[in-house]
């Protein structure tokens, strides 16, 4: 069994679809619902974790001079209707992990409880991209229907965007650390032990610094994902996009990447990290060689790439 823990897809039917993907970036894979089933197909996986987005959950990404152009191209590829219409048609292959959850905006949790209703397997939480941190009291009533639903939820914590001024106003330069930032989270987690969580993206610390033209990368920094894990334990984390770190001409197993996972499995346990990639954006490499490399890793024990590449994901989504 292999789950993507962690994935995406456009609506490449919309009308425009060729002159307007271009703006975004991660489209080399193809990025629409019959490009993923293949590549999936071809790659031997057999399920993945459908997150779906709208431009609530993008725009944050740009700058005010560019946001309302992104914005209004965006919203026709990126509909949550699209995203339930795959599942749909593929049960089989998909959960659903419903998004745009903006707690600055009434009847959020009625939104959320809906995406429950109409069949999502959980919900994703994008704190920073509508400005609002783990932190705040308006995330409780969310974590309140996960529990009284039995749902999981993942977590995009976003720490590696916090940086950019337009991004999340309302937390910029207010933390010195991800641990200090992820305290807010951290009390969320022991009011409700029960509810599931899966942090996005190895928990998104900030592993390279914008102003440095080495490019070189602090694992280090990883050991912040790693404590805050061990203090809560029913955490686990995805992988998704580890694989960024893959330079174009470097070499199997592509070490920039799968020293992430050196780091991660005997930091927290390999049955609490859930290999994901954030697909679209697979970065350089295909699928085939991400598995590969994870299943070769020879700092792995017995049983633990089945673990990452898919047996957690099951039991997360289906205790």
């Amino acid at each position: 069994m292999i789950i993507d823990s962690h994935l995406h897809v456009f609506d490449r039917n919309a009308g425009g679809a060729q002159d307007n993907f271009p703006l975004w970036p991660g489209t080399r894979w193809g990025a629409g619902e019959d490009d993923l089933l293949r590549q999936m197909d071809e790659a031997g996986i057999d399920r993945a974790f459908l997150i779906s987005y709208t431009p609530v959950d993008v725009m944050a990404h740009y700058p005010p001079d560019r946001r309302e152009h992104m914005v209004a191209v965006f919203q026709h590829y990126l509909t949550k209707a699209h995203f339930m219409a795959v599942r749909d048609r593929h049960p089989d292959r998909f959960y659903w992990f419903a998004d745009s959850i903006d707690p600055r905006v009434p009847g959020y949790v009625e939104r959320a409880a809906q995406d429950l209703d109409r069949g999502a397997s959980g919900l994703k939480l994008l704190p920073l991209f509508v400005d609002t941190e783990m932190g705040d009291p308006r995330w409780r009533p969310i974590f309140e229907l996960l529990r009284a639903q039995k749902r999981p939820c993942i977590i995009d914590l976003s720490w590696w965007y916090a940086d950019w001024p337009w991004f999340a106003p309302s937390v910029y330069r207010k933390f010195d650390s991800f641990t200090a930032y992820v305290q807010g989270l951290g009390r969320l987690l022991d009011d409700f032990p029960d509810v599931r969580v899966q942090l996005a993206h190895y928990g998104a610390p900030r592993l390279t610094d914008p102003n440095d033209v080495s490019g070189t990368i602090r694992y280090e920094r990883l050991d912040e994902v790693v404590a805050f894990m061990r203090r809560h334990p029913g955490v686990c984390c995805d992988l998704a996009a580890y694989q960024h770190l893959i330079r174009p001409d470097e070499p199997y197993p592509y070490w920039r990447a799968l020293k992430i996972v050196e780091v991660m499995v005997p930091g927290v346990g390999a049955e609490r990290v859930h290999w994901g990639t954030d697909w679209p954006y697979l970065g350089v490499q295909p699928y085939p060689e991400l598995i590969r490399a994870i299943r070769e890793a020879s700092f792995l024990q017995d049983g633990e790439a089945e673990k990452m590449l898919g047996e957690n994901a099951l039991r997360f989504v289906t205790p």
